[in-house]
């Protein structure tokens, strides 16, 4: 099923989140939600840090956090995006990602360096997950010791496309804008539609 829902993010703040959640009946597929800033009827995408690589959905915590599950209370969910939501506004504000992140969780170390190199910033809690030291003073030293241009050949063989392909896909964009209907799930989840 589909959900869309609304948040008011902070009192006498202009704009409010619209979140768009494809809700799989299929267990183990997980929701994928895109999430819009909406002032005066305008949508715009909330992105790209922190969004899914080929869709641009909501990347808001980590599985192994334990912090929602599949079948979970949808209340908890849209509270987590809303959480997200608020790190893009200090984001937006402040110029730096507030709270934990993570690189490409498993992935080889060489694509997780490459990621932080181009994804976090020096006083940003570093993206290894530590919920402690700054990137600066964490993985920057020996992220930088690796080549770049290897880095980045490695990265893009492993994830085709790059950090270009984090936007949704052109059926979200064009149901939120208002321009048609609800795309079928199956054609914009990932994991609905990968073999």
């Amino acid at each position: 099923m589909w959900l869309i829902a609304k948040s008011s993010i902070i009192s006498g703040l202009m704009r409010e989140a619209t979140f768009l959640v494809a809700l799989p009946y299929r267990s183990g597929a997980g929701p994928r939600g895109w999430a819009f800033w909406t002032a005066d009827g305008q949508p715009r995408w909330i992105g790209p840090r922190h969004t899914n690589f080929y869709d641009g959905s909501i990347c808001a915590f980590a599985p192994h956090d334990r912090v929602w599950f599949d079948g979970g209370d949808l209340t908890t969910l849209l509270d987590l995006y809303t959480v997200w939501t608020v790190r893009h506004l200090h984001l937006e504000v402040f110029g730096r990602w507030p709270g934990k992140q993570y690189a490409l969780l498993g992935a080889d170390p060489r694509v997780q360096a490459y990621y932080r190199k181009i994804e976090c910033n020096d006083d940003e809690l570093c993206g290894c997950g530590s919920e402690t030291l700054r990137y600066a003073e964490c993985c920057k030293q020996s992220d930088l010791q690796w080549d770049p241009m290897q880095l980045m050949s490695l990265f893009l063989s492993r994830v085709p496309g790059g950090f270009s392909t984090r936007r949704p896909p052109r059926s979200v964009l064009e149901f939120i804008n208002g321009q048609s209907h609800l795309p079928r799930i199956a054609e914009v989840h990932l994991q609905m539609n990968s073999p």
